[in-house]
């Protein structure tokens, strides 16, 4: 009887073949550590020379705007020789002092080091505060700033016999107090903080430092009711809101009447007639061509739709190109939507509001709606180029009759959409780089209720102030401005604030029930 051979069992050298391929090969463990700790160098090399910051917050409250960011890139802030010094002496136990210093140091990230931040605790380093006291002459009783961008920043402000040395012109000390804006509480009584500017303030700081004396923009104070309110220094106006602009792009707004006057002063960085209750003269007409015919002349003129664009204006304007017309802009189908509220477009054309472009803005109060004259052959001869700034879409139209109510459009007597409410000229080659600082720049706006210190939008703010910057070669303070609010505003209309109550009165207490439902089917199963 056979009996079944036994299956052999497997050799010894095979069942250690794999322990054995491993051991002849060790050069490979010492490749793969050699090369994982030349990959942990270059990533440190790279993360140590090549920082980058990413704000993953909702409302990008760590980071800066591009205005901010185009300035400091600017050439007025990269060729200098030396940086500009910022001493932020604030107390660390002060609100939103993280958030502040977070915003300083992109400065210095976006400056590729012309810009250095000094971080000074009065309370904690009071011998760096004595110190800087004696080179500023301030005294620390609140948070203060300084912003120091002349050559020499050791030397005093003031000489042994009190009076200012010549270059303090380049050093702005802001206050503290300054970076908070407040606003009535609940109750009325009480303030809160409702935004920070602290972007706002430094970057006009920065720029108005490293530039020096401000240069003066003057406003015709007798052709509108300026001298009115500025004489009511409680109550703020659109001239407030023009003078905070300008200071923001290191300009001062002067106040002069055309009544009288020769010619418009040689050191003018710009001209501006904003709500023209009063027509000009014929001399002060040709007091106001003049100065347009200047190589560098800039004209910003804001007409008032409360009434009909001065003759005299009128005929000036219409030289150049550009037609107001005598109607105001309104909604066909307005339901119950205010009569005037306009909703208008930043139209592309200009290269320094590209930010702005196809943008749409609510404007509140009245408005006038303007014509390019495209037949005007004076535009080439005198090579204008016009741009339109805010447009409307079609549903708008200008009503000729609107003293009289109801109003409707009528298509034999008003003006059809869609309707531009302001535009841009320049007068001069103005494809040639090399010949910006010789080309005529003028804006016109056909509302004036944009600037009021309670209606003006964010958008429209910074829209006024790259429009000024552009006339007076500043364009490294174009684009969008900072957003750092503190609160949260929601725009809601009676529809969806109608769906709001019915969620919070009826929704939410509907889904508590349903959860103890379920939780108590659960449990008694």
């Amino acid at each position: 009887m056979s009996e079944t051979p036994a299956t052999p069992a497997p050799a010894p050298q095979e069942e250690n073949r794999p322990a054995a391929r491993k051991v002849r090969r060790p050069w490979m463990t010492w490749i793969k550590l050699f090369l994982l700790c030349i990959i942990v160098i270059c990533l440190n090399y790279v993360g140590c020379h090549e920082y980058y910051r990413r704000d993953l917050t909702e409302d990008q409250r760590y980071d800066i705007s591009q205005q901010s960011i185009n300035m400091l890139q600017s050439p007025e802030i990269q060729n200098r020789k030396t940086p500009i010094k910022i001493t932020f002496a604030f107390l660390r136990t002060t609100q939103n002092y993280t958030r502040m210093r977070s915003l300083l140091e992109e400065y210095e990230r976006y400056s590729n080091g012309k810009v250095v931040v000094d971080y000074v605790d009065p309370l904690r380093q009071p011998n760096k505060a004595r110190e800087i006291s004696m080179i500023y002459g301030v005294e620390f009783r609140k948070n203060q700033v300084v912003i120091d961008a002349r050559e020499d920043t050791e030397v005093a402000l003031k000489d042994s016999a009190g009076n200012y040395q010549p270059d303090a012109a380049h050093v702005r000390i802001l206050s503290g107090d300054s970076f908070i804006v407040y606003a009535p509480g609940p109750d009325g009584k009480s303030m809160k903080a409702v935004a920070l500017q602290i972007e706002d303030m430094m970057t006009a700081g920065i720029f108005g430092a490293a530039n020096g004396e401000p240069r003066k923009m003057y406003i015709a104070a007798d052709k509108s009711n300026f001298n009115e309110a500025m004489s009511n220094s409680n109550e703020e106006s659109i001239f407030t809101t023009l003078s905070r602009l300008c200071r923001s792009v290191n300009l001062q707004l002067v106040p002069i009447r055309l009544g009288g006057l020769q010619e418009i002063p040689e050191d003018a960085a710009g001209f501006m007639i904003v709500g023209s209750k009063y027509d000009l003269t014929p001399q002060e007409a040709e007091v106001l061509q003049r100065y347009w015919d200047r190589p560098n002349a800039a004209l910003f003129i804001m007409l008032e739709p409360q009434q009909d664009t001065p003759k005299q204006l009128y005929r000036f304007l219409r030289e150049q190109g550009l037609r107001p017309q005598n109607d105001r802009v309104m909604l066909r189908n307005r339901n119950k939507r205010s009569v005037f509220e306009i909703n208008a477009i930043f139209a592309p054309g200009l290269n320094c509001t590209r930010e702005f472009w196809n943008s749409s803005t609510g404007l509140e109060g009245e408005s006038i709606s303007l014509i390019l004259d495209s037949d005007n052959a004076s535009m080439e001869h005198k090579r204008i180029t016009p741009y339109p700034l805010l447009v409307t879409t079609e549903e708008y139209y200008g009503e000729t009759k609107y003293n009289q109510f109801p109003v409707q459009f009528d298509a034999h007597e008003d003006n059809p959409g869609p309707l531009m409410i302001g535009a841009a000229l320049i007068r001069g080659n103005s494809g040639d780089v090399n010949q910006t600082k010789t080309t005529g720049r003028l804006v016109l706006l056909g509302n004036t209720d944009l600037l009021q210190p309670r209606q003006i939008k964010p958008e429209q703010r910074d829209f006024v102030r790259t429009l000024i910057a552009w006339m007076t070669d500043r364009e490294e303070l174009r684009g969008l401005g900072s957003r750092h609010d503190l609160t949260v505003k929601l725009n809601l209309d009676r529809n969806a604030l109608g769906v709001l109550e019915l969620l919070t009165n009826i929704g939410l207490p509907l889904l508590a029930l349903l959860i103890a439902l379920i939780i108590w089917n659960t449990r008694r199963h």
